[in-house]
């Protein structure tokens, strides 16, 4: 009895500290957070359980402004922080008061960002050069031309025999001799001198412009209309549409097997607008394609169709041209007539891939100090 009585306050004192182990540990609660909950509503949601457990608040000092991005499942809410941490490259840190959750900090010899101008400036660049030329249909007809041909340059001529005589210019243009029925091949810039020799094409358009790989050129000959529009209010305003001859390329140099080729983006229009008693009209081809070409490759889109109307006023001259009321003689000397013309929209495209222009310059140098 007498040890009996000595081992219980032994057996009690044994026990204390275990009933303080269990009065100090915190139990984690569960929570369920949604993968697109925004990372700030995720902070105020954990917050309550950071100040019932912690009594500090939460607080978001990183640079992320986005979702959490990873679904949260009747987790306890210490590991839910945890993953919303990793999943965002994120850290947290406790102080006195509040736990921060802040960006992973860099190492001290990290490379700094590159500037996006310096990236530019050693970046190759393509020189598009165009021609828009207004064609002849039946005179392109004559000579059989077969836009689907071309290649280095050269299109393929299918002269018939009432071609066959218009195909004699060209041939001495580029050098061959005397001609007969059949297929040629012909450079495309001497088809086209060729039909501007003859009147039967004008170009109407010959940008040249310089784009960076990657980004957007742009280049207008025409001019901006204004349209009359009203608001719901009644206010008149201006509404601006470009028309004229429109380029529009983005070429980008990918890298094939060691070999540089250019992945172009292409949207060219020629568009005029007429102006009506009831609206606008505005009269538009337009074609937007996307190819691959190598360096110094010329590829032709054709195939635009139009009709051209022209009122001409014919018969002897001086006299046509009197007015009406002397004694109607304009009648019985001249006639007028109304001449309809098919054309032919014709649009070559030339890529060029040019050195940086960081390049550039250093072959500038190099040439100057030679």
């Amino acid at each position: 009895m007498k040890y009996a009585l000595f081992l219980v306050p032994l057996l009690m004192l044994l026990c204390i500290p275990g009933l303080f182990a269990q009065t100090n540990e915190i139990k984690s609660e569960p929570v369920s957070i949604g993968s697109n909950t925004h990372i700030n509503e995720a902070m105020q949601i954990l917050e309550s359980y950071t100040m019932k457990d912690y009594k500090k608040k939460l607080i978001n000092l990183s640079s992320y402004n986005g979702y959490i991005n990873i679904p949260i499942h009747n987790l306890p809410w210490e590991r839910a922080l945890e993953l919303i941490l990793l999943q965002n490259n994120l850290t947290r840190t406790d102080h006195v008061g509040y736990i921060a959750v802040e960006d992973i900090p860099k190492p001290p010899d990290a490379d700094p960002p590159i500037d996006p101008q310096i990236i530019q400036a050693k970046t190759k660049q393509v020189r598009i050069k165009a021609v828009a030329m207004l064609a002849d249909r039946s005179y392109l007809k004559s000579l059989g031309v077969d836009w689907s041909t071309v290649l280095n340059g050269e299109v393929t001529i299918n002269a018939g025999f009432s071609g066959a005589s218009q195909v004699s210019s060209l041939m001495n243009l580029s050098g061959s001799g005397s001609t007969d029925v059949g297929k040629y091949r012909v450079d495309i810039n001497t088809l086209i001198k060729t039909m501007e020799t003859n009147q039967k094409g004008n170009i109407i358009a010959q940008p040249n412009l310089l784009v960076t790989s990657g980004k957007q050129g742009y280049i207008q000959v025409g001019q901006d209309i204004s349209i009359k529009t009203a608001d719901e209010a009644g206010n008149t305003t201006d509404a601006f549409f470009a028309t004229g001859v429109i380029l529009d390329v983005q070429p980008t140099i990918v890298v094939v097997d060691g070999e540089e080729l250019i992945n172009l983006k292409l949207s060219i229009e020629r568009s005029s607008g007429v102006p009506n008693a009831v609206s606008t009209v505005i009269t538009k081809s337009k074609s937007i394609t996307e190819l691959v070409l190598y360096n110094n490759e010329e590829t032709v889109i054709g195939g635009l169709f139009d009709t051209d109307e022209t009122h001409v006023r014919s018969g002897i001259p001086f006299l046509k041209d009197l007015p009406w009321w002397v004694l109607g003689i304009r009648y019985l000397t001249g006639y007028n007539t109304l001449e309809k013309k098919d054309r032919e929209l014709v649009i070559t495209i030339k890529a060029e891939i040019v050195d940086s222009a960081l390049d550039r310059l250093r072959k500038s140098k190099l040439e100057t100090e030679k």
